[in-house]
């Protein structure tokens, strides 16, 4: 009777019951998961991983630091290094030319003086710069203040025959192997730049030319005629290669004579060359 009673009483709240038993199983389950979730959590980020065959081995996240040595490979901390720039260096077009053999075809020497290098020699410089590139002016001695733009070589001695062979001698050691044609003149010369650029670019690397005004030598001692000076002559590389051994004997051979005249005779005598007014273009 009492049993049937108590029934009776707990069917209404029996669902209750029911519910809240339910409800505190699934709680102690879903904290029992969360407890293995955060130890495999704890796992990775200490940078352990399971490899395939069950051993463990040490592996780094992308944002993760090593502070030891893990399983046989050792790991090195990353160290940023700054690398210095070292630019690379570039040959300039002149020695590379060199290398190859390939020269430039005119330079032109202009005999002044320093009395008249601020004067005769800028109007030529003025003149014929803008026709050419390689222009060098030598002198004897020179004033302290050497004229803007202008390539100025100093000998030592005003005295123009030496000049000329110091001139000669300075071009056989420094250009010789640069240029094809060498033109040389004085500053009171009137020089028609584009005329002789324009006469090189015919002629034969190789020949041994010596071009100019010819004049015979005074007195008639000597047979041949040398290039007059004050109109300017054109000397080819190959003449001068020629007469190189031979110029300290020239400068044994220097007399009174002009500075012209001395060119001449050397040129004949050890280049076995005259001056010609004129050359046939094959």
């Amino acid at each position: 009777m009492r049993f049937s009673m108590l029934i009776g009483l707990l069917r209404p709240i029996g669902p209750v019951i029911i519910g809240i038993s339910l409800g505190f199983t699934l709680s102690l389950l879903s904290v029992s998961w969360v407890e293995e979730s955060c130890d495999i959590n704890t796992i990775a980020d200490e940078g352990i991983i399971s490899s395939q065959d069950g051993s463990l081995k040490g592996a780094r996240r992308p944002n993760s630091i090593s502070t030891g040595n893990d399983g046989e490979e050792e790991e090195e901390d990353f160290q940023p290094r700054i690398i210095p720039y070292k630019p690379v260096k570039q040959s300039q077009a002149k020695y590379i030319s060199t290398e190859l053999g390939i020269r430039e075809r005119l330079f032109v020497g202009i005999l002044t003086s320093k009395n008249t290098i601020s004067t005769l020699g800028v109007a030529v410089n003025r003149t014929i710069s803008h026709h050419l590139d390689n222009v060098v002016f030598f002198t004897g001695t020179r004033s302290r203040k050497i004229p803007h733009g202008m390539v100025v070589v100093t000998h030592g001695d005003e005295r123009l025959i030496w000049n000329m062979f110091q001139t000669i001698k300075y071009i056989l050691e420094h250009y010789i192997t640069e240029y094809d044609w060498f033109y040389l003149a004085q500053d009171d010369t009137y020089t028609q730049a584009d005329r002789i650029k324009a006469l090189v670019e015919h002629l034969s690397m190789d020949r041994v030319l010596y071009m100019g005004s010819p004049e015979e030598f005074i007195g008639g001692e000597m047979q041949g005629r040398y290039c007059y000076g004050g109109f300017g002559y054109l000397l080819s590389r190959s003449l001068l290669l020629r007469l190189q051994p031979f110029l300290e004997n020239c400068r044994n051979d220097i007399l009174n004579a002009k500075h012209d005249e001395w060119l001449g005779r050397c040129i004949i005598d050890y280049a076995d060359t005259n001056c010609v007014e004129e050359f046939e273009v094959r």
